[in-house]
């Protein structure tokens, strides 16, 4: 079985195992459009439709929603026992890693939908170029998958992890989470120029973090 085929069965067992139970994804669009309206609230209305503003408060939701999700998915893999299965097999710890990010932005995919709509709706926002924010959406939920995975791999072991994975995955998205919010606010207003500039800022982040996440992840989960 080649790298990419066994990525694809953990990517696919991962989506199998959400759809099956699916706490994880209710719980992060649940907790995605609670966090929107309520960042909206405090703003206040008025505050919270300008476009950078209402970006802002959609990423650093999808952010704590992508670290709920990760989190569920590793716990469900310790209370099952899978893990230690599966990182013994030839490419294990890799494929366990590629799989991970490619179910956890698939996941993060819908609840990005389902947080934007909820978004563009409660906060009657503008759409100046739906495809350019389509493309930052998608290329900022693919930056988020990899740094989160990592960070839930790092503390997987500790008994703290639940406080942790937070402390260490923020500060290190402040940068994609700075980049999909500006991307998405010139989107929103009409500026194709930013929007692809930071979207291929996006793209950089998501290729540089993979990279990484190979390089750390089969060391870390031992």
């Amino acid at each position: 079985m080649t790298g990419l085929a066994r990525v694809g069965l953990v990517a696919s067992r991962e989506l199998s195992a959400e759809r099956r139970q699916p706490d994880g994804a209710v719980a992060a669009v649940t907790f995605v459009a609670v966090l929107v309206l309520l960042e909206s609230l405090v703003v206040g209305p008025s505050r919270a439709r300008d476009a950078t503003v209402a970006a802002a408060l959609f990423w650093i939701a999808l952010a704590f929603a992508a670290i709920v999700v990760a989190m569920r998915s590793f716990d469900r893999e310790l209370d099952d026992d899978a893990l230690d299965a599966l990182v013994v097999l030839p490419g294990g710890r890799d494929a366990l890693f590629g799989g991970k990010v490619l179910a956890l932005a698939a996941t993060l995919g819908l609840v990005a939908l389902v947080g934007g709509v909820l978004s563009l709706v409660l906060l009657d926002l503008p759409l100046a170029l739906p495809v350019h924010v389509v493309l930052v959406v998608v290329l900022g939920v693919v930056a988020l998958a990899p740094v989160v995975v990592v960070d839930v791999v790092l503390a997987l072991r500790l008994r703290a992890r639940a406080a942790l994975v937070p402390i260490l995955a923020l500060p290190v998205l402040v940068p994609q989470l700075v980049s999909a919010t500006q991307g998405a606010a010139a989107a929103l207003t009409g500026d194709a120029t930013a929007a692809l500039a930071w979207s291929g800022i996006l793209l950089a982040f998501a290729l540089v973090y993979g990279v990484v996440g190979l390089t750390i992840v089969p060391a870390a989960i031992e």
